[in-house]
C-alpha cells in the first residue's frame, strides 16, 4: 500500500503540456543540487586561491620563471662570463653563436642596417669606420644602451645580457666585408682593428631572440 502511495506521488501529471507532451510532477534530483552548488563554491575557492593569494603565483609570474629558465639553458656559460673583449671575441670564434646573433639581427636590426649589414637608415656595419666605436666592447654597449639621442633604440628592456653580447658580436663579425655603402655618414671615422681571436670557443649551445644594433 505504501509503495503504491509513493509511486501515485511520483506519478503525478502537472498542468503543463509541452508539444503534446505532458510533465510529470517530479521535482531536480538532490544529487543535481549537489553538483550545482559544488561548482559554487569551487569558483570563490578558484578566485580566493588563484587570482587573489600570494601563495600562488601569477600567470605572469609563470611566463617570466619559465623565460628565464629557458634563457639559461640556451646560454649556459657565456653568461657567466664578464662583458669585455675576451667574451665578445670568444663569441665571435664560434659558428654557433653567430648563427644565434644573426638570427636577432634579421628579427630586429636589418630595418635599419639592412640584411648584409650596409646601412640603410643606419650606418654600414661592414666597413672600419664608426661613429660610436672606438674598441670592441663599445659595440655591445651601443646596442644595450642605444645612441644618436633614440636613433639607435637602446634594446636593455627587450634583451638579456647574453642575447646582446650575440647579436653584438655578429656585428663585430660583419667588418672587413667592405659591402657597398648605402649611407654614409660625415661623423663615422676609421678605428684601430679588433683585437686578435683566441683559438677556442666557449661551449656553443642553440637559441634566438630578437633586437637591433
Amino acid at each position: 500500500m505504501a509503495e503504491r502511495k509513493e509511486s501515485a506521488k511520483k506519478d503525478v501529471l502537472t498542468d503543463h503540456m509541452y508539444d503534446g507532451i505532458m510533465e510529470y510532477d517530479n521535482p531536480t534530483p538532490g544529487w543535481w543540487h549537489l553538483i550545482w552548488f559544488g561548482t559554487i563554491v569551487f569558483s570563490a575557492l578558484y578566485i580566493l586561491v588563484y587570482h587573489l593569494s600570494p601563495m600562488v603565483p601569477s600567470h605572469q609570474q609563470t611566463v617570466a620563471t619559465a623565460m628565464r629558465k629557458e634563457m639559461q639553458e640556451k646560454f649556459g656559460e657565456i653568461a657567466k662570463l664578464p662583458m669585455g673583449d675576451e667574451k665578445m671575441l670568444l663569441l665571435m670564434g664560434s659558428e654557433d653563436w653567430l648563427k644565434m646573433g644573426r638570427t636577432i639581427f634579421q628579427n630586429k636590426c636589418v630595418i635599419c642596417h639592412g640584411p648584409e649589414g650596409a646601412g640603410f637608415v643606419g650606418p654600414n656595419l661592414t666597413d672600419d669606420k664608426y661613429k660610436n666605436v672606438r674598441k670592441l666592447e663599445d659595440i655591445y654597449t651601443v646596442v644595450r644602451d642605444g645612441a644618436g639621442n633614440g636613433q639607435m633604440p637602446a634594446q636593455k628592456t627587450v634583451l638579456n645580457d647574453s642575447q646582446i653580447a650575440v647579436v653584438a658580436a655578429y656585428v663585430a663579425s660583419l667588418r672587413g666585408q667592405n659591402k657597398p655603402s648605402v649611407k654614409e655618414l660625415p661623423e663615422e671615422v676609421p678605428i684601430d682593428p679588433w683585437p686578435a681571436k683566441p683559438a677556442a670557443a666557449p661551449a656553443e649551445s642553440q637559441g634566438a631572440g630578437g633586437s637591433g644594433a
